[in-house]
C-alpha cells in the first residue's frame, strides 16, 4: 500500500517535470521560429542594400573617395595658376617683335605701344644742256644728297577703343629741320569707322592713299603733291578726320572706304595763320570702291574732291593768294621748275578720278586731276560778270582759271610677289596698294635676293592758262606756269620687309615762259636719282 502511494507520488512528479519541460521545449522553438526567418530575410537580401559590407567593398569606397578628392585639389590648384598667371599678363606687358617693329602690349591685349622709324637718303644728279644767256629758267639744280625723311615716333591703342600716333620728322625737302609730322587720337570704337583729331595727314587721291615708306616712286606725282600743298591732302595738318571702311559690302571680294577731312594749316609752318585773317581751312572727301578681288588680283576706282575755303594769306585785309606749283619729282634741290605764281583768289576746288588693279604681279593705275581758282578782282580794271571791275569789291569773283594733269604708271615684280590692297588702316593707307613683301628675304648666306620690280610713270601737268592774253581794261592776264611732263623708269630692290633701295632715271621737258617770250625758260633734262630706305 506504501509502495503503491510512493510510485503514485513518483508518477506525479514526472509528468509533472515531462509538462514543464515540454513548455520550455515549445517555447525555445517559438523563439527559435522567430529569429531563423529574419536570418533567412537577411541572407537573401542583395549586398549593396546590406547595412554592413564586405572589406573589399569598403576599400574600393574608400579609394573613390580618395580619387575624387585628389581630382577636386587638382582642380583648385589649376585654377589658382590660371587666374595668376591672368593677373600677371594683365599687369605685365610683354614685348613683340614682329617684322622689325618692337611692340609692348599687356596681357588682356587693350593696350599697346609699338616704336615706328623711318629714314629715306636720297641723292640726286642733274643734267641740263647748255642754255643761252637770255634763259629765264633755273641753269644749274644742285647735285647732291639730302635726309628726305627721318622719322621717329610711336603708335598703339588704348582701352581696345582708342589709337593714338605721334611722329617727328627731322627730314625735309633740301633744308632738314625738325617738325611734328603727327600727333592725332583715333575713336575706334564701332566696327568700320574710325574719329580722329589732332596733327593728321590726310589719305587723299590715289597715291596720297599710300604711306611714303611704300611709293613706288621716289616722289609722288605733281597733281598729289599740288593737292597736298594748296588743298590739305596728305601734308602734316591740323584737322580732324571721318572714316568708314569695310569688305564685302554688297558683294564678296569688294571693298568701300570713304573718309571726310577738314584741314587747317600745316603744323611746321605759321604761313596761313596770321593776324588780320583767318586761319587757312581746307574740306576734303575721298570715295574709293574696290570692284573685284580674287585674293591676290584686285581692281578698284576711286574719286577725290576738296574745296579750299580760305588761303589764310589775306592778314591786314591785304589780297589773299594761290600759287600752284611743284618740283620735278625730286627733293634733293627744292627748286620748282612750274608755278602759276601768286594768283589772287582766297577759294580754289580739286576734283580727281583714278583707276587702278593689279592682276598677280603686273600692275597698272592712273589719274586725272583738274584745279579751278576763284581769282578776284583786287584793284584790277577787268571784266567782271559782263562789266566791269572797276567800283567792284576787290575781293569779286572775276574769273575762274583753270589747270589739270594726269598721270599713269605700272609696275612688273619680276620675282613673283603682288601689290597687296589695303582696305582699311589708320596711317595713310586706306583703301590703296602697297608695296610688295619679299617671299625670301635678301642674304648672302642664302640662295634669296629679295623682291626685284621694275617700274615707269608718264605725268602731264599744264599750269598754263590763256597764256598769250595780256591784261587789259577788260580782262585780268593769263597765267603762265609751264607744262611739266616727265617720264621715269627705274628699279626697286626690295631686300627685305623693312629695307628698300630704289634707282630711277627721269626724262623732264618743260614748257614755260611768258606771254611776250612764250619758251624763254623751256628745257629738257635728265635726273638719276638712288633712295635707301629703311622703315619699320
Amino acid at each position: 500500500m506504501k509502495i503503491g502511494k510512493l510510485m503514485t507520488g513518483v508518477a506525479a512528479v514526472a509528468m509533472a517535470a515531462t509538462g514543464a519541460f515540454a513548455a520550455e521545449t515549445k517555447k525555445d522553438a517559438q523563439a527559435e521560429q522567430v529569429v531563423r526567418p529574419n536570418l533567412v530575410l537577411a541572407q537573401n537580401t542583395p549586398q549593396s542594400s546590406t547595412p554592413y559590407a564586405s572589406t573589399s567593398d569598403l576599400a574600393m569606397r574608400v579609394q573613390a573617395l580618395e580619387d575624387a578628392l585628389a581630382s577636386r585639389d587638382e582642380r583648385i590648384m589649376a585654377d589658382r595658376t590660371r587666374l595668376s598667371t591672368l593677373e600677371q599678363q594683365y599687369n605685365y606687358a610683354n614685348l613683340l617683335y614682329d617684322n622689325g617693329r618692337p611692340t609692348f602690349q599687356t596681357g588682356d591685349g587693350r593696350f599697346t605701344m609699338s616704336l615706328r622709324t623711318r629714314f629715306q637718303t636720297d641723292f640726286a644728279a642733274f643734267s641740263q644742256d647748255q642754255q643761252p644767256a637770255s634763259f629765264a629758267g633755273q641753269r644749274d639744280l644742285a647735285t647732291g644728297l639730302g635726309m628726305r625723311r627721318a622719322y621717329l615716333g610711336i603708335e598703339g591703342k588704348a582701352y581696345n577703343d582708342f589709337a593714338y600716333e605721334f611722329r617727328i620728322n627731322v627730314g625735309g625737302s633740301g633744308v632738314e629741320g625738325i617738325e611734328l609730322s603727327k600727333a592725332v587720337v583715333h575713336y575706334i570704337g564701332i566696327p568700320n569707322w574710325h574719329f580722329s583729331l589732332g596733327v593728321i595727314e590726310p589719305s587723299f587721291q590715289l597715291e596720297g592713299n599710300t604711306s611714303s615708306g611704300n611709293l613706288m616712286f621716289l616722289e609722288r606725282p605733281e597733281t598729289v603733291n599740288i593737292g597736298a600743298d594748296v588743298f590739305g591732302g596728305n601734308d602734316a595738318r591740323r584737322g580732324a578726320e571721318i572714316g568708314y571702311a569695310k569688305a564685302d559690302v554688297f558683294r564678296s571680294g569688294d571693298a568701300l572706304n570713304a573718309t571726310l577731312y577738314f584741314t587747317g594749316g600745316k603744323s611746321h609752318n605759321s604761313a596761313g595763320h596770321g593776324n588780320g585773317g583767318d586761319e587757312q581751312t581746307q574740306l576734303l572727301f575721298r570715295l574709293g570702291y574696290r570692284l573685284w578681288s580674287d585674293g591676290p588680283s584686285n581692281l578698284a576706282i576711286g574719286t577725290s574732291i576738296a574745296h579750299a575755303f580760305n588761303t589764310g594769306t589775306d592778314a591786314g585785309g591785304g589780297s589773299p593768294t594761290v600759287n600752284l606749283q611743284d618740283r620735278p619729282q625730286i627733293r634733293v634741290d627744292g627748286t620748282r621748275l612750274i608755278s602759276t605764281g601768286a594768283m589772287n583768289a582766297q577759294t580754289a576746288d580739286l576734283m580727281a578720278f583714278d583707276l587702278a588693279g593689279n592682276y598677280e604681279n603686273f600692275y597698272l593705275g592712273g589719274e586725272w586731276t583738274q584745279f579751278t581758282v576763284d581769282r578776284r578782282c583786287g584793284s584790277a580794271t577787268a571784266t567782271f560778270n559782263g562789266g566791269n571791275c572797276a567800283g567792284q569789291p576787290f575781293r569779286a569773283i572775276a574769273d575762274n582759271p583753270t589747270f589739270d594733269g594726269w598721270f599713269v604708271h605700272a609696275s612688273w615684280i619680276l620675282t613673283g610677289e603682288t601689290r597687296p590692297y589695303t582696305v582699311a588702316a589708320l596711317n595713310n593707307e586706306i583703301g590703296g596698294f602697297q608695296q610688295p613683301v619679299p617671299s625670301k628675304p635678301f642674304s648672302l648666306r642664302g640662295d634669296s635676293w629679295g623682291a626685284w620690280e621694275i617700274a615707269a610713270r608718264y605725268s602731264d601737268i599744264n599750269l598754263d592758262w590763256n597764256p598769250r592774253q595780256v591784261q587789259t581794261t577788260t580782262q585780268l592776264a593769263g597765267i603762265v606756269g609751264g607744262r611739266e611732263r616727265i617720264f621715269d623708269i627705274g628699279v626697286n630692290w626690295y631686300m627685305n620687309r623693312n629695307v628698300k633701295l630704289q634707282i630711277h632715271d627721269s626724262f623732264v621737258s618743260v614748257d614755260k615762259g611768258t606771254a611776250l617770250l612764250p619758251t624763254n625758260a623751256s628745257q629738257d633734262l635728265n635726273i638719276l636719282g638712288v633712295r635707301l630706305q629703311f622703315s619699320n
